[in-house]
């Protein structure tokens, strides 16, 4: 059992959460979810007792905790061996790592040559080599490919123990967890819900609704029982009358109770990013052909004779597993790799816009503001930099942050307002939602869903790609491309 008590913490001496309270049993599996920067992983961090809290108890009695971190950290030429500390060939690490989809890799196998979905994968092998009962995992499902996800889905339902999950992947939060706590940053609350990821959209849809309509209900009598003060006042000024001022002395003493110091009225709705997506492909015109793309590393082919096209405002989804050579045809397309073979035709006043996966482009001295006015091709010269990076959640003096410093998440958030400030009339977008909340993904979507142009994806957020609908879809398999039709 993990029990947690009126837990508190600060950064910079400004309050990150504070009062969260939850108990989670043996079985218990849980979604943990919130905005970028909200606490999620500082949560885990202390239940794991990698960071000490402010104030409040956690209490593992009894528990083993297995602890995975957002990313990896390894040395220069560690090996799969180095990593695991045990022996690849005892019958129990054997189990392991074939139920992983992992059994084929050797003991001096570099960890630096894996994929990141296979990374993803030995760490959750090195923590089941410890025999934990209970696991916090934050945000494992990175870097999985679809075969990654649901073989990530059945361990975790399958396991016996307690689990406490960051994940912003909606499919995965339904398919896994029974109950989501919410760390609510705007608020500064802790919410719970019960059932998987769509039951708490639900709820908390209806809670919002409910607490709006509150709201209005409470300003609405705050504007009266002030109204009634004041004239209660003014009578006073003129007539001396001790019952006046009791009457007033009693309506303020309500006004506070009833009214200012209520929930509702001081709820705040959480800022997120409403961006709109600039440019418009015509019906049936040519955007981009690739013909023969052949394209290998080293003595190693990736990519053999690949051809497709694309024309007017067609919505195309690239997929593939890990490692198939997805973001490599997308960087050939763009010119960032040559083919070794091969040709890319670009239609006549054509421009893209390219999302990178780990947004290669960015340069890390230059501060946020500097990196978005270097952006080639803003629509409006004219604009205020400061309130265009403010929609996208960039305030006061976060402006001036360097790109170096920024979170995986800010900096998705940074090249997507470069993006949307562009006329495009193809967007290339490498797995456009890593790393970003759930609100981000959303606006996004919603965003695309708009969009009047051509669109190239790779995905692996089920969720995502059910929401924008590809009309064609692209898959790489054993170095060919083929198009699969629905």
């Amino acid at each position: 059992m993990i029990v947690v008590k009126k837990l508190s913490y600060n950064v910079q001496n400004q309050s990150l959460f504070s009062g969260v309270d939850f108990a989670i049993n043996k079985g218990e599996h849980i979604g943990l979810v919130g905005t970028n920067g909200s606490g999620k992983s500082t949560l885990l961090k202390i239940i794991s007792r990698e960071l000490r809290q402010e104030e409040g108890q956690v209490m593992t009695d009894g528990e083993r905790i297995g602890y995975l971190p957002q990313s990896m950290n390894f040395e220069e030429g560690e090996t799969i061996g180095d990593f695991l500390k045990a022996n690849l060939n005892s019958i129990i690490t054997k189990e392991i790592l074939q139920s992983l989809e992992l059994g084929h890799l050797s003991s001096d196998t570099k960890i630096a040559s894996l994929s990141g979905g296979q990374q993803t994968r030995l760490m959750l092998a090195r923590l089941v080599l410890n025999r934990p009962t209970a696991l916090l995992l934050d945000e494992p499902t990175n870097h999985l490919d679809y075969d990654g996800l649901e073989l990530l889905e059945d361990f975790i339902n399958d396991f016996p123990g307690i689990v406490l999950v960051i994940s912003h992947d909606r499919r995965f939060l339904d398919n896994t967890v029974t109950q989501i706590f919410e760390l609510d940053k705007t608020n500064q609350v802790f919410n719970k819900y019960a059932g998987g990821y769509t039951d708490y959209a639900i709820e908390k849809a209806r809670r919002t609704k409910s607490l709006e309509e509150e709201r209005e209900r409470k300003e609405k009598l705050r504007k009266k029982m002030e109204n009634w003060i004041a004239l209660k006042k003014q009578e006073a000024s003129i007539y001396d009358d001790p019952r006046k001022g009791k009457q007033i002395r009693a309506m303020e003493k309500r006004l506070e109770r009833e009214v200012l110091n209520s929930g509702a009225l001081n709820h705040k709705k959480t800022k997120t990013i409403k961006p709109q997506i600039q440019g418009v492909a015509d019906h049936s015109k040519l955007i981009i052909r690739a013909v023969d793309l052949c394209k290998s590393f080293g003595k190693y082919p990736l990519i053999y004779e690949a051809n497709f096209e694309i024309r007017g405002s067609e919505r195309v989804g690239l997929f593939g597993k890990n490692g198939s050579g997805k973001s490599t045809v997308l960087k050939m397309l763009i010119g960032e790799i040559k083919p070794d073979y091969g040709e890319i035709k670009i239609g006549n006043d054509i421009n893209i816009g390219y999302l990178a996966q780990h947004q290669e482009g960015l340069d890390p001295e230059a501060t946020v503001i500097q990196e978005f006015l270097r952006t080639e091709g803003l629509i409006n010269l004219d604009m205020d930099p400061k309130k265009v990076l403010g929609g996208f959640l960039f305030s006061g003096n976060e402006i001036m942050k360097k790109v170096g410093s920024l979170s995986y998440g800010e900096r998705v958030r940074l090249s997507i307002a470069k993006l949307v400030n562009q006329k495009n009339e193809l967007l290339i977008l490498d797995e456009p939602t890593n790393h970003l909340d759930i609100d981000s993904r959303e606006a996004i979507e919603d965003a695309l869903l708009d969009y009047k142009g051509s669109l190239l994806v790779v995905s692996h957020d089920r969720y995502f790609i059910e929401k924008i609908k590809p009309e064609r879809t692209l898959y790489i398999e054993d170095g060919f491309l083929k198009e699969v039709w629905q």
